[in-house]
């Protein structure tokens, strides 16, 4: 008879994301874990003390696959580089994904991104503190469009009666330009804005006249 595995921290991480990844966020408890790795779900605490201590580590995992960014290149980049590699990071495990973007992960993948982040704010020309509020902002945004993009559809009915009411109005756009709310053109056009908006205030901060 075979002798049963030895639990760690990083078995019971692996087995939340594949339940995640199968069976979508309200699969993922303590029980469903358990049973995953065939243990009783009493066992699990004995390395995490709670539910959502382990679902942050997974949310730490599933950002593993993001690369670093090329310190070559500008900082605009690497900032949209980092932030596109965590949306798409996170959406590759739908499980895990609503947890991502309640709650940004700030384990060693989460700390490792964020250093990054921290290191082309500061090249954009802010200053100490405002390079903090500007990755707060920053986090804040990724995690309001990820909330989205995790029940992203398609131009539905919704959709067609927006973009006709918006049409009517006098002097309206037109309604056909609307995104679909939580998709990549969404989320890539507003990351664009903010990334202007910082390159903006680091202009304004040095007293210099912003870019057109």
């Amino acid at each position: 008879m075979p002798r049963p595995r030895t639990l760690s921290r990083e078995l019971i991480i692996d087995a939340a994301l594949r339940v995640g990844d199968r069976e979508g966020a309200k699969a993922m408890s303590m029980r469903r874990i358990a049973g995953e790795l065939d243990c009783d779900p009493m066992a699990l605490y004995r390395h995490f003390d709670d539910r959502t201590a382990l679902l942050d580590e997974v949310a730490d995992r599933a950002l593993a696959g993001v690369a670093d960014p090329d310190p070559r290149k500008p900082w605009a980049d690497r900032i949209t580089d980092v932030m596109r590699g965590i949306r798409d990071a996170a959406l590759a495990h739908p499980g895990i994904a609503p947890h991502v973007a309640s709650r940004p992960p700030m384990a060693a993948n989460g700390k490792r991104l964020g250093v990054a982040v921290f290191a082309a704010l500061a090249e954009a020309g802010l200053s100490p503190p405002e390079v903090v509020r500007a990755a707060q902002t920053l986090v804040a945004y990724v995690a309001a469009a990820l909330a989205m993009a995790v029940n992203a559809g398609a131009r539905d009915a919704r959709w067609h009666q927006l973009s006709t009411t918006l049409s009517a109005l006098p002097g309206g756009p037109p309604g056909r330009d609307l995104f679909v709310v939580g998709s990549e053109d969404q989320f890539d056009y507003g990351l664009r804005l903010l990334v202007a908006g910082i390159r903006a205030e680091a202009a304004r901060t040095r007293h210099e006249p912003p870019p057109n």
